[in-house]
């Protein structure tokens, strides 16, 4: 959800709503206070969204398509000492640590790279069930896979709602083998909870989100999908997934129950990123309204005195709002023309699938190799933008992403940020993790100086990164 996007889906948004889109804005884009954050990993200039995630759920830059590790760990590499040494704790951790309920939301599966990065340490994001870790490190027997970790290591078997996709990633659904071991994850989170004497409910549908007694429950799992939650364009009368505004309320309203001390939340509108590897604008738009109109229901949910707010994505992707089309031409429609008088979309992509679509097969002239678009259904949900380089899959992009804040400390976001320091600003703003009393009273030094340069210059870096091992 880069800033193209953001722009892009501000004016879908508009012209949904019978305007001209362009001066209206996203929800959170009214939020008083915005930040620029770098989202360079440690060996990449272009991230990926396990070293992103680390990097602002755990305060650390790490190594590309790595999770919940510091530089230390090696990718696709299982061993046991590095992997010791490499864990690092996210936010997730340091918000039970300080006595706080905590949850996450996704319309992903909840093994995926972003939400994994609250609660799993690996040296690689795909390893997500046993039946992903190739043979040679599967073998080893010490690294666990991501379902493995949520259902049985801390902080994932302490956090009390959980929503999202991706059951097939914790059991074998219907004659789909997705578990090598054969292993129930969701019985054994049942059990554990059973075994520990509190209430709790495993759930699949939208009907079970909404049954009424739902929250009285201590612990609450839904998993909507086998794989990820369907799109929003995607969904019809046979859809059973709960939207992700219907996931997020329903977690803010079971954690303020208990809400003495506060609690964590993260949400993430996965799918943005998904259709625009893709290529799919139109369906990348209508996921990043979703999560506008959801942010904008929790927003009216809460005491924002007391309750901060951080809205940013962990990386951007390669597309482009350009041409010089007029005032509320439709954002999906035809923007400019080329060279030979060719028209264009609006909404173009460096890489990806969208290329082999667009071209001729055969062109009488090999200078002008584009169909032309005229008459084309740009705007249909299933058009794929033109890419400039084929991919299958497309690429992210490197260009710093934007954060939105708004509660308690939310003016530290200001200026230009590594994207690890978006950890730091929560764990003051709570006085959780590095930040919490306890931490802070047994060494002074600590606050004084780690704190200083926090507020003043920027996040701390990895510290096994090449700039802090050269100095």
């Amino acid at each position: 959800m880069g800033m193209s996007t953001v722009t892009a889906a501000r004016i879908y948004q508009g012209q949904k709503d019978g305007r001209r889109g362009e001066e209206g804005y996203l929800h959170f884009e009214k939020f008083p206070h915005v930040s620029l954050i770098k989202t360079y990993n440690v060996d990449r200039q272009v991230p990926d969204s396990g070293a992103t995630a680390t990097a602002f759920f755990s305060g650390i830059k790490t190594n590309f398509y790595t999770l919940g590790m510091n530089s230390l760990a090696k990718f696709n590499t299982c061993n046991v000492e590095i992997g010791k040494k490499a864990h690092v704790k996210s936010v997730l951790q340091w918000a039970q640590d300080s006595g706080r309920d905590t949850g996450f939301v996704t319309t992903t599966r909840i093994t995926h790279a972003t939400p994994a990065a609250l609660y799993a340490s690996t040296p690689n994001r795909d390893w997500e069930s046993d039946m992903d870790i190739p043979e040679s490190e599967r073998e080893k027997g010490f690294c666990k896979d991501i379902a493995r970790q949520m259902i049985e290591n801390s902080p994932g078997r302490n956090t009390k709602i959980i929503l999202g996709g991706g059951l097939g990633k914790f059991r074998n659904v219907g004659n789909k083998t997705s578990r090598l071991d054969n292993k129930d994850l969701i019985q054994e989170w049942k059990d554990d909870k059973y075994q520990h004497g509190t209430s709790y409910r495993f759930i699949e549908n939208r009907d079970q989100l909404s049954d009424p007694t739902l929250l009285d429950n201590e612990y609450i799992l839904g998993l909507f999908h086998s794989n990820h939650i369907p799109f929003e364009l995607d969904r019809n009368s046979e859809t059973t997934a709960p939207t992700l505004l219907e996931m997020t309320t329903t977690a803010v309203k079971f954690l303020q129950k208990n809400n003495k001390k506060g609690y964590f939340l993260a949400v993430e509108g996965g799918r943005i990123d998904h259709a625009h590897h893709l290529n799919l604008g139109a369906k990348a738009l209508e996921e990043t309204v979703a999560l506008s109109k959801t942010i904008e229901a929790v927003t009216k949910m809460v005491d924002l005195e007391n309750t901060l707010i951080i809205v940013t994505a962990d990386h951007s992707h390669g597309f482009t709002v350009n041409g010089y089309p007029g005032r509320g031409n439709n954002i999906l429609g035809l923007g400019d023309t080329d060279k030979y008088g060719l028209p264009y979309t609006t909404l173009l992509y460096s890489t990806g699938p969208g290329l082999p679509s667009h071209m001729h097969k055969s062109p009488e002239d090999p200078s002008r190799p584009f169909m032309n678009l005229t008459g084309f259904d740009t705007t249909n949900k299933e058009y794929l933008q033109r890419s400039s380089v084929y991919q299958a899959d497309s690429s992210h992009a490197g260009e710093d992403v934007p954060v939105y804040a708004i509660g308690p400390m939310a003016h530290m976001l200001h200026g230009v940020h590594e994207q690890s320091y978006i950890a730091h600003v929560m764990g003051y703003a709570a006085e959780m993790g590095p930040y919490s009393k306890q931490t802070l009273a047994m060494d002074n030094t600590y606050e004084q100086s780690y704190i200083t340069d926090i507020l003043s210059y920027d996040a701390i870096m990895d510290p096994y990164s090449k700039e802090s091992l050269t100095t």
